[in-house]
């Protein structure tokens, strides 16, 4: 059923567009600490969120490539968002480590290859999404991949990722099964600035 579908806009960096997102109900927003994303948030806007946003800290993800303990720890004391995700390549060793100093969620990132032989633990979510080529940045980077392929055989929770937009959202959803997306270049109409006309209407195709 599309109306059990859950969301994640993530790349989010307007609180007005994260608050229109909040008033529709839009599960998860997602915050990237990446310096290199067009989507990077500062520390003058995290705290402008925490002010905004408090109350709504379980719906907020912060999103890191590859950080240390304390880059994380410092994020959070600016903002004490619920859910951390890592979209590096972090390792079991570090996943615990994360685990153990935050008692939070943590969602990872994963190709769909790595996905079906995985064995890695202490994993909330695994959001999955096509490998990037080595000169991109970590990510999706709006690239699709073969949803016809994809096999859960360890029935683990995943996220679907990559590429998503109104023209392609309700079949990637029907072929993969999925019960849970993460949409962020597809409700943007240039990197980094998100639309909300196109959230509006990739809320629409799928829960109508």
């Amino acid at each position: 059923m599309l109306n059990n579908i859950k969301i994640k806009i993530c790349g989010q960096n307007n609180p007005a567009i994260i608050n229109h997102c909040l008033d529709l109900n839009i599960n998860y927003q997602g915050l990237i600490f990446y310096e290199k994303s067009p989507r990077f948030i500062d520390t003058d806007t995290l705290a402008i969120l925490n002010q905004y946003f408090q109350s709504y800290k379980s719906r907020f993800v912060g999103v890191f490539v590859n950080p240390t303990i304390d880059e994380i720890k410092n994020k959070l004391t600016v903002f004490d968002f619920d859910i951390i995700q890592l979209h590096g390549d972090e390792n079991q060793d570090f996943i615990n480590q994360v685990k153990n100093n935050f008692k939070k969620k943590i969602y990872k990132s994963i190709s769909p290859e790595e996905f079906e032989m995985t064995n890695l633990v202490n994993i909330d979510q695994f959001l999955i999404e096509a490998k990037p080529n080595i000169n991109q940045m970590p990510g999706g980077n709006n690239k699709t991949w073969e949803w016809s392929d994809f096999k859960n055989t360890k029935k683990l929770p995943y996220i679907l990722s990559g590429g998503l937009n109104i023209n392609n959202i309700k079949k990637a959803i029907s072929l993969t099964g999925a019960d849970f997306v993460d949409i962020n270049s597809g409700v943007e109409e240039q990197p980094g600035e998100k639309s909300l006309t196109l959230i509006d209407g990739i809320i629409s195709s799928i829960y109508n």
